[in-house]
């Protein structure tokens, strides 16, 4: 994650947004004023938190002494990590937006509004998911404290540590998920400005496939860290269902965002040879006066009209009308892949341990 100082958020846009601003956006800006890159940042409190955990499994006993447990940095994973992936996808809107520009009809002010509202969410709506959140994790805890926090045997003290760590980290990281379902419907409101779409520039296009394929692949990334840590002892229904889900969601940020685009490029597809059509039909009417009329001197111009024609009707037929790149949907379907392919292992090993 390259980093990037907030010029993407407000500051640059000189705007305010509409809504009071998140104290989670306002931490993340924090973390761009520092002098270091965001991501190093996000490194070093996820390193900090999980060797936490670490120290206080050995001092528990819980955990032997000296020896590493991936399980104690599930908390840190979904701390950092989405705060993380918000930062970057704020800086790739703002990126993705630019490109996109020049389809807008739009001026000045409503353009870097339109950044402000891609980098900043309003804080009732912060609020109101970190309230889902935290009831889905009293949930998660309910159903996992016996075979957890009293199967591997937590200190008391080391219990409730742990489920006050997970309790924030729900409140926090989940964020993650209303953050991209409303950055994902801020493209499809944005791209519905467009009033014509060029099929032959379709860079500006594909702008917006970068972000929806990102918001994607983040989500998987979290999926693939999760199954890493995650043990499958532990795992419930409806922790099986989250993770199912989050599959869905993965696919469904990716794709419907940009079904708008794909149904307008389609219908300007279809316009345009329909009107290679009518062409073609225009030419082969004088055509057919010309040889009635025994005027072979035009014949020739025809032909090449009729040629020239048909080669348009190749070139349109051939162009493509997804509003991504294939390179784009080869590196989206690779991640979508990659924590399945994991969970299919950890189900084998642990299988063959058991066996």
């Amino acid at each position: 994650m390259k980093s990037k100082k907030p010029d993407s958020a407000q500051f640059s846009a000189g705007k305010n947004p509409p809504y009071p601003p998140s104290f989670i956006d306002r931490f993340i800006w924090s973390i761009q004023r520092l002098p270091i890159p965001y991501w190093l940042t996000y490194l070093l409190l996820f390193i900090l938190q999980g060797t936490l955990n670490q120290v206080l499994g050995w001092l528990d006993g819980w955990i032997p002494a000296y020896t590493f447990n991936l399980l104690t940095f599930l908390f840190p994973i979904w701390q950092w990590i989405p705060l993380a992936a918000i930062t970057y996808l704020n800086n790739t809107s703002v990126r993705t937006l630019s490109s996109f520009h020049p389809l807008l009809d739009v001026d000045e002010d409503t353009y870097q509004q339109l950044k402000v509202e891609f980098t900043t969410m309003p804080g009732r709506g912060v609020i109101v998911s970190g309230v889902i959140w935290g009831v889905v994790y009293v949930l998660i805890t309910i159903l996992t404290y016996d075979t957890f926090y009293i199967g591997y045997g937590l200190g008391a003290a080391l219990r409730w540590f742990v489920i006050l760590e997970g309790l924030i980290a729900f409140l926090t990281g989940g964020v993650i998920y209303y953050h991209s379902i409303r950055q994902l419907r801020l493209v499809t409101h944005t791209v519905k400005r467009v009033k014509r779409f060029n099929l032959f520039q379709l860079d500006p296009v594909y702008a917006f496939s970068q972000l929806t394929a990102r918001t994607g692949i983040i989500w998987m990334l979290l999926l693939g860290l999760t199954l890493l840590g995650f043990p499958l002892d532990l795992a419930s229904l409806l922790t099986f269902t989250m993770l199912a889900g989050q599959v869905v969601l993965a696919l469904a940020a990716f794709v419907l965002p940009l079904r708008s685009v794909n149904q307008r490029l389609a219908a300007e597809k279809r316009s345009l040879l329909a009107a290679n059509q009518q062409r073609i039909e225009a030419t082969l009417v004088q055509l057919h006066q010309r040889i009635d009329q025994n005027e072979h001197g035009e014949i020739e111009w025809i032909n090449d009209a009729l040629a020239g024609l048909n080669t348009e009707r190749d070139i349109l037929a051939k162009i493509s009308t997804l509003p991504f790149s294939t390179n784009t949907l080869r590196g989206f379907l690779s991640a979508i892949v990659l924590p399945i392919v994991l969970l299919l292992v950890q189900i084998g090993i642990q299988k063959w341990l058991d066996g």
